[in-house]
């Protein structure tokens, strides 16, 4: 009973001197000074790695409606990426899509 006494304590103290979070305002990722637009229903499912061995952290976006991944080019910095336009990944000349499901 005391160990329990003393974890509803420690959960109360914990919850009145919890504050809000503040958060910045969002901010859309460019890609040659546009937001990037994955259309209608893209659903973005972005991921950051240096993909093209250059040292820079590039930009994947795998796209939900037509399960193609963009790959956009850190042209920038890792500390001030600029994303130029994307190309999609390909295999053997064929854009790669993924199938959902």
């Amino acid at each position: 009973m005391r160990k329990l006494s003393l974890i509803l304590f420690m959960i109360f103290v914990l919850i009145s001197h919890a504050e809000t979070p503040v958060f910045d305002d969002p901010v859309y990722i460019e890609a040659n000074g546009t937001p990037i637009n994955v259309g209608y229903g893209g659903n973005a499912s972005p991921f950051i790695i240096d993909w093209d061995g250059d040292g820079k952290q590039d930009l994947l976006l795998g796209q939900f409606n037509q399960g193609r991944v963009r790959f956009y080019p850190n042209i920038g910095t890792n500390y001030n990426p600029t994303f130029s336009d994307f190309i999609y990944l390909q295999a053997d000349g064929t854009p790669i899509s993924v199938s959902y499901g």
